[in-house]
C-alpha cells in the first residue's frame, strides 16, 4: 500500500482514472471524491472509483497523505489554497495540469514547507470528460513527466513516481521549462 488517503480533486477522466487505476493496483487504501457537482462525485462512487466524497476541504482533507489536483491550471492556486489548512503535515500534493511552470512556481510559494509539492502530467486522455469517462487502463504504457525542482522533497517526489509508474506508466523527469 503506497498511500492510505488518496483525495482527489475533480474526479474526471484523469482524476476518475487515477482513482480506478490506484484502487484495482492496491495502491491506495482509500480515496476521496471532491468535486463541483454531486451528480459526477455520485457516478464516481457508483463506479468504485472514490469510496466516499465530500465538499467540505477539511473533511476530505482529514487523514490524507496524497491530494491530487486534477483541475485546470489556472484553478490549481485557489484549490490547493481551500485545502492548506486542513491537510495534515508530510500529506504531498501533487497535480495533473498539462503546463507545469505556473503551476510549480506558484505551488512551491503557496504550499507551506510541511506539505511537498510534486509536479506531475501525466501524458494520457481521450475527448470525452467526467468520472463516467474514467477508465483503470488510460494511463499503461503512456508517458508521465515530473517536474522536480531544488526544493523538491525526494522521498515526495520517489512515492509519487511509484504511483503513476504503478499503474503502468513510463515516467520521466524533466525540468518545468524543458517540460512547457
Amino acid at each position: 500500500m503506497l498511500f492510505n488517503r488518496l483525495v482527489i480533486v475533480g474526479v474526471g477522466l484523469i482524476g476518475g482514472s487515477l482513482g480506478l487505476a490506484a484502487r484495482a493496483r492496491g495502491l491506495v487504501r482509500e480515496v476521496v471524491g471532491f468535486g463541483r457537482t454531486e451528480a459526477n462525485l455520485k457516478v464516481a462512487l457508483e463506479r468504485g472509483i472514490i469510496d466516499s466524497y465530500a465538499f467540505d476541504p477539511a473533511e476530505a482533507a482529514r487523514g490524507a497523505d496524497l491530494l491530487l489536483l486534477a483541475v485546470p491550471v489556472e484553478a490549481t492556486k485557489a484549490t490547493a489554497e481551500k485545502f492548506i489548512p486542513f491537510l495534515p503535515a508530510g500529506c504531498i500534493v501533487t497535480d495533473a495540469g498539462s503546463t507545469k511552470e505556473q503551476v510549480v512556481k506558484t505551488m512551491e510559494q503557496t504550499l507551506p514547507s510541511t506539505l511537498p509539492f510534486v509536479g506531475a502530467h501525466p501524458i494520457a486522455g481521450t475527448e470525452h470528460a467526467g468520472a463516467a469517462a474514467a477508465f483503470a487502463t488510460l494511463f499503461e504504457k503512456r508517458l508521465c513527466v515530473l517536474t522536480p525542482t531544488a526544493q523538491t522533497d525526494r522521498t515526495a517526489l520517489a512515492r509519487v513516481r511509484a504511483l503513476w509508474e504503478g499503474i503502468g506508466m513510463r515516467v520521466a523527469e524533466m525540468d518545468m521549462l524543458t517540460h512547457d
